[in-house]
């Protein structure tokens, strides 16, 4: 027979329940038991894990984490994660987790495609992808009709301003009218948390992490939360992490604090310097012979200002710049655009520029991890970034436009410090001419940690999976096996004959 006091408590978890929003599920709901009486992060329950085959050696599981880890016993989400067992289990030394980037980016489905990079832990790890809350099979975020969709203010903050910061809260809008309770739980500290969470359920004492781009601002906001649970620590294609967080200088957005335009224009010089050094031959915007590549980029550049394309072309050779491979491609574009005699003219700004697209699950994690600046203090910026990085400024400084007066901020994000001691010092890998997280970035990050080493990539690409390098495979391999003996401080590899350019000769 139900007293009052049962009623009463009926009725609290059923309201709870209803006010998690459409993607959450009473306690225990997820798909996975708990086990008794045994608590882990914030005093959650520490899951049971239930692998199941899902193809050749990997296992599968889903597990239920809490929605909040300041109610620890409230409602859950679903946690979705993917496993490669150690080859040798009888000298299993951990669990590897792997993320790979984004945000927003499913980790489950990219280490199917790309688990051969860690056969050099395989016989001793356990190498494991878990989809961060919000992502893939982690209790996707939900926003109407930008499912699916990429996300893009319409119009021009420098036409338009009134109208594309209106188009540009569209989508938080739409995010928080269909994720509910959910959207204000995304942050990359409760990823971490959830990280924890699944480590106790392993019976490991200790994690390693390797983290590219995005993931290695999980990985050190894991190591930041957990240092003493944190075996070693990879980061490829490091984040300023303090940049990210923006505390220290909330009125620019995070990309111009973070100096990505500079860092783009960097490694153009550095691509124009080898395209002269290559010549006509390997690089098609140095010829025909006296031809100066940066003349005839600054050409295509002013042309395509004129037309009212350089949004397009920035986002052409930025994304040409994240993998060496890809660099005689835009050298042959750009001399298409830019024919031979063809004179520089004025920079004016463009009217049509616009902020990049994204996916709903990157803003969800995104506008929720960083400070973000007003519509005021950002369009206040462009015209200044346009002028000192006519190609990249503007969409740069509106990477993140979408995430302006986002509705739903996690009060539980993780703003730093970044420099609690760890058990040994990470691993930060980085490419000497990254367009994206540049060398200088990387070595801020491996600053504001407690202890790292660097190791460079001698070439062009944004991590090692666009410029691989079975050198700094087979050291980072090495220093997760052993974390007490890092590659030396300076250490630099070479890319793979295929990832180089211009080619060796």
């Amino acid at each position: 027979m139900l007293t009052w006091r049962s009623h009463l408590l009926l009725a609290l978890l059923l309201l709870l329940a209803a006010c998690a929003g459409p993607s959450a599920t009473a306690p225990g709901a997820a798909g996975a038991t708990s086990a008794p009486g045994v608590l882990g992060t914030n005093g959650a329950a520490v899951p049971r894990i239930a692998w199941r085959p899902c193809g050749g050696a990997f296992r599968c599981a889903t597990v239920p984490v809490p929605l909040d880890y300041r109610n620890p016993t409230g409602p859950t989400i679903a946690l979705g994660m993917v496993r490669l067992p150690a080859l040798d289990p009888a000298h299993r030394i951990g669990t590897l987790a792997v993320n790979y980037g984004g945000p927003g980016t499913p980790s489950t489905s990219s280490l199917r495609r790309l688990a051969g990079r860690f056969d050099g832990v395989r016989a001793r790890m356990d190498v494991l992808a878990v989809d961060p809350r919000g992502v893939g099979q982690s209790t996707p975020v939900r926003c109407g009709p930008f499912d699916g969709q990429p996300v893009t203010p319409v119009g021009s903050p420098l036409a338009d301003p009134a109208g594309f910061w209106t188009s540009a809260r569209a989508a938080g809008q739409a995010c928080a009218a269909a994720s509910g309770e959910l959207l204000r739980h995304l942050s990359t500290a409760n990823a971490a948390r959830d990280l924890d969470l699944v480590r106790q359920s392993l019976g490991d004492p200790q994690i390693s992490v390797y983290g590219y781009s995005y993931g290695t601002v999980l990985g050190a906001t894991y190591a930041n939360l957990f240092p003493d649970h944190l075996r070693a620590l990879v980061v490829d294609g490091a984040l300023d992490v303090a940049a990210n967080a923006g505390t220290a200088d909330p009125g620019r957005p995070v990309d111009v604090r973070a100096g990505v335009a500079a860092a783009r224009d960097a490694s153009v010089q550095a691509f124009l310097g080898a395209c002269s050094t290559a010549g006509p031959a390997q690089c098609a915007l140095a010829g025909p012979p006296g031809a100066d590549p940066r003349a005839r980029l600054d050409a295509a550049i002013a042309a395509a200002t004129r037309a009212g394309g350089s949004a397009d072309l920035a986002d052409r050779v930025a994304t040409a710049l994240e993998s060496g491979g890809r660099l005689a491609s835009l050298a042959r574009t750009l001399a298409v655009r830019a024919p031979a005699g063809l004179a520089p003219g004025p920079v004016v700004p463009d009217p049509a520029a616009g902020a990049p697209a994204h996916s709903a699950a990157f803003l969800a994690i995104q506008c929720t991890d960083v400070v973000t600046p007003t519509a005021d203090q950002i369009t206040a910026l462009l015209p200044a970034e346009q002028a000192a990085h006519p190609l990249f400024g503007v969409p740069a400084a509106l990477n993140t436009a979408a995430c302006v007066d986002w509705p739903a901020i996690d009060p539980d994000r993780w703003l730093g410090p970044w420099n609690a001691p760890l058990h040994a010092p990470a691993l930060v890998v980085n490419a000497r001419d990254d367009p994206d997280t540049p060398l200088a970035i990387a070595r801020a990050t491996a600053a504001v940690l407690s202890a790292a080493r660097v190791l460079v990539v001698d070439g062009f690409g944004h991590t090692t999976l666009d410029l691989p390098s079975h050198c700094a495979q087979d050291a980072a391999a090495a220093y997760l096996l052993d974390p007490g003996r890092p590659p030396a401080e300076g250490t630099v590899c070479p890319p793979d004959p295929g990832a180089r350019w211009p080619p060796a000769s």
